[in-house]
């Protein structure tokens, strides 16, 4: 039997009437659309991201905290509440999920005066992230790091994807602008959509409209979105038939904040409102399908 697309070459099995190169392509096909793709042939993230998190004793969830835009680099980025926070899930031994936008990276053709008023260089400003959390990563706590706009300065500048540097420098799953995810917790397995995002909203409102919006398209657990500098957390419920029973699930929205004060900063001067600082705690239960989000 011949092959259909190249005669020449004899089929081979499974599936018949294909040969050895169409093979190899249908193999990559099938493993990208399962997230199977090797990162380091093709040179781009992969597509879902299966952590399995361990359950501490005593307790009946595991914990995950989403932080991102901490701008570090920036004259209002707030450290010391950022290093209280990684210093409280490295004593803690809580995951961490990194949402992009960990530097600043002004560059000359950044909006605004960025360039001039960051406190420390780029290079600077990615040594010491990778610095900070070098320690959580060597305990298996970082799940993986999101590309954010800010990082993206760099690689369209030069061509150098310094999210992924870092990713591999910490040795850590590189996720780029979004990524799907799964985390395994005991018998549970939660499906988590997650990006950095691009929304313009300027109030909790809008935000949360853009993410209602973008979460119409993914049939997750739980949404998670940077860039927008908000705290906020919503659901929404909706139904799908299961071996012809109708059955109501819950689809979490989340929006992860960020370390920018707001005093002499961007928000101040184009009178955006004050947001809360900080990041969201999420607890993925391991005796029953639920999620629990707190700031």
């Amino acid at each position: 039997m011949k092959c259909k697309v190249h005669p020449r070459y004899k089929a081979i099995r499974p599936p018949a009437t294909i040969c050895i190169p169409c093979w190899k392509i249908f193999l990559n096909k099938r493993k990208e659309e399962i997230g199977q793709l090797d990162d380091n042939i093709v040179g781009r993230p992969i597509r879902c991201n299966k952590q399995h998190l361990e359950v501490k004793p005593n307790k009946d969830y595991a914990e995950v905290l989403f932080i991102g835009d901490i701008h570090l680099g920036s004259p209002q980025c707030d450290i010391q509440r950022f290093l209280k926070m990684i210093e409280y899930a490295n004593e803690h031994k809580i995951y961490v999920f990194l949402m992009g936008d960990l530097i600043e990276m002004a560059t000359k053709t950044s909006i605004g005066a960025g360039v001039y008023e960051q406190e420390i260089i780029g290079h600077s400003q990615y040594e010491q992230m990778v610095e900070w959390l070098k320690p959580l990563a060597q305990k298996g706590l970082l799940l993986g790091i999101l590309r954010g706009n800010h990082e993206f300065r760099c690689y369209e500048l030069t061509g150098v994807d310094i999210s992924k540097a870092m990713a591999r420098e910490l040795s850590i799953p590189y996720l780029g602008d979004a990524c799907w995810n799964t985390f395994s917790v005991g018998k549970e397995k939660y499906s988590v959509y997650s990006l950095h995002g691009r929304t313009g909203a300027r109030f909790d409102g809008t935000a949360l409209l853009a993410l209602e919006r973008l979460a119409v398209s993914f049939a997750a657990d739980l949404v998670a979105m940077g860039h927008a500098h908000k705290s906020i957390s919503s659901s929404v419920v909706y139904q799908k038939t299961v071996n012809g029973m109708v059955r109501e699930f819950k689809k979490h929205l989340l929006i992860t904040g960020s370390y920018l004060k707001y005093d002499g900063g961007y928000a101040q001067v184009v009178g955006l409102p004050i947001s809360k600082l900080g990041s969201p705690k999420v607890k993925f239960f391991v005796n029953r399908h639920d999620i629990h989000i707190s700031w």
